[in-house]
């Protein structure tokens, strides 16, 4: 089927964009596939290719290198532990790490502002922001912003398996850095300049 944002498409470009439109919403899997009349396995499958693609974005237009972060092909994050978020300029952008020894070995580490400690990708806690000034206001509040933005984000799914942490992650940096009336057609940007599949 022709369709220029999916290589061996199986779906209409017409249905993808649909797909796109509803996942731009914020919608779960099961809504998606309710209200688009898709199969609930491939919404999940073309979700999953959606936000590996909104991963790559998101680490492409990072103003700092995390060339020492977990990586995990994009596909798997169990190793995940930390997560680190730094604000530069009114952006939040997260970055990903094993273990606290990959973390102080990280040239990074001066940069973030906090550090989220992870248990299996379902709970979470902060420790103190050492990094940020007291008069630095801004940042704290953008920090706590996304801190709260991600924590619902995530309540919502009730819940997310550790294999796909790193995706959640990054989609909640993507959203919360991005107005919600852009996201449909920045998705739909991305993606045409890098085919899923």
């Amino acid at each position: 089927m022709n369709n220029k944002y999916v290589n061996r498409s199986k779906i209409s470009e017409a249905k993808f964009r649909e797909l796109v439109r509803l996942f731009a919403l914020d919608l779960t899997a099961t809504q998606i596939a309710g209200l688009s009349g898709l199969n609930r396995n491939t919404v999940n499958r073309y979700i999953k290719a959606i936000r590996r693609r909104i991963a790559e974005y998101c680490r492409v237009v990072a103003p700092v290198s995390f060339s020492s972060e977990v990586m995990p092909d994009i596909q798997e994050c169990k190793e995940i532990t930390i997560l680190g978020i730094c604000e530069k300029e009114g952006v939040v952008y997260t970055s990903f790490y094993s273990d606290e020894k990959q973390l102080q070995k990280a040239e990074v580490r001066d940069c973030l502002d906090m550090i989220v400690y992870l248990d299996n990708g379902q709970q979470y806690w902060m420790t103190d922001r050492a990094t940020i000034q007291e008069e630095d206001s801004l940042k704290v509040n953008c920090i706590d912003g996304f801190r709260g933005f991600l924590k619902s984000r995530l309540e919502k799914f009730k819940g997310i398996h550790s294999h796909t942490c790193y995706l959640h992650m990054k989609e909640s940096e993507f959203r919360y850095n991005n107005p919600k009336n852009e996201l449909y057609h920045l998705i739909l940007k991305i993606i045409r300049s890098h085919p899923l599949f």
